[in-house]
């Protein structure tokens, strides 16, 4: 019966990992949901902003256990696969994309907007700034860096052997978002009034960027870590607003552009087929299946 399942596993172990990691994810937000609607349900009724919190963390470690629990159940290498953490020995620019590409994102598009649109910068709202080091930190470790052991280090590398690049960037962006989606329903979450369709284009666009950066460091889980924390903690840099007004329809479109016309550049530059110029032979070995 074992030996059975694991076999299931092995023939779909990416369609595997997006079911594992969406049941363990949304039974960790469930809660918070039912906290929402069905408030009259008092036994699960979680809205101290402490509660709510731990929660939405927990949720997030959801696509990096069901990565580790594929990875074992198919008998492929745990410690290989947790390995692309160390791969940190790749060329400065890497490193300086990833910890300074959000943040030249958000602020073009915060200067598009008081520029084109009349939007006001707002001195005040630079003041969260000495704060960023500490949350940086904080996303990097639980709020959003987590994740990538299991979008980039498990589903990339294995569908990039059945799709090309671009291919395998935009079926990640699409159930990376809808992993998501439970978020918009809870108060107190970072996705709360954010516009979703937005959202939704931003994520598919820098799955792109993520998957570039991916393959030009030969497999390095460590620089989208990185890099993902600097973009859920670069809002903090709207120039008109702060990070509150990306929770409003026009920043949050123009920040999407931004990310949607890196994500273009990228596949004109470097064709759809890798996204890189990398040779395949340098990304995780054929023992990661």
């Amino acid at each position: 019966m074992v030996l059975d399942i694991r076999g299931r596993i092995s023939e779909h172990p990416v369609a595997t990992f997006f079911v594992v990691a969406y049941v363990l994810s949304w039974t960790a937000w469930s809660p918070l949901v039912f906290a929402e609607w069905w408030v009259t349900w008092s036994p699960l009724i979680l809205v101290d902003d402490l509660q709510t919190m731990v929660f939405i963390m927990l949720g997030g470690f959801g696509p990096l256990v069901a990565a580790a629990l594929v990875t074992w159940a198919i008998g492929d290498s745990v410690r290989e696969w947790a390995g692309q953490l160390l791969r940190w020995n790749v060329s400065l620019r890497y490193w300086a994309f990833a910890l300074l590409f959000p943040a030249v994102a958000v602020v073009t598009a915060s200067a598009i907007h008081i520029i084109v649109f009349d939007g006001r910068f707002d001195p005040e709202s630079m003041s969260t700034l000495v704060l960023y080091p500490v949350l940086f930190l904080q996303v990097f470790l639980v709020g959003g860096g987590n994740e990538e052991l299991g979008w980039r280090g498990f589903a990339l590398p294995r569908l990039q052997r059945s799709y090309s690049a671009a291919v395998a960037s935009l079926l990640i962006g699409v159930c990376w978002f809808a992993w998501h989606l439970p978020l918009f329903l809870i108060s107190g979450s970072s996705q709360a009034g954010v516009p979703v369709y937005y959202y939704g284009l931003a994520v598919v666009a820098l799955s792109v960027v993520f998957t570039w950066l991916y393959n030009e460091t030969g497999g390095s889980v460590l620089l989208p870590m990185v890099l993902h924390a600097s973009v859920n903690t670069g809002g903090i840099l709207y120039l008109a607003g702060g990070g509150a007004a990306l929770q409003t329809e026009l920043p949050n479109a123009l920040y999407a552009v931004v990310f949607l016309l890196a994500a273009l550049a990228i596949v004109a530059a470097y064709g759809p087929e890798r996204l890189s110029d990398v040779e395949v032979s340098t990304r995780p070995s054929e023992s990661q299946r």
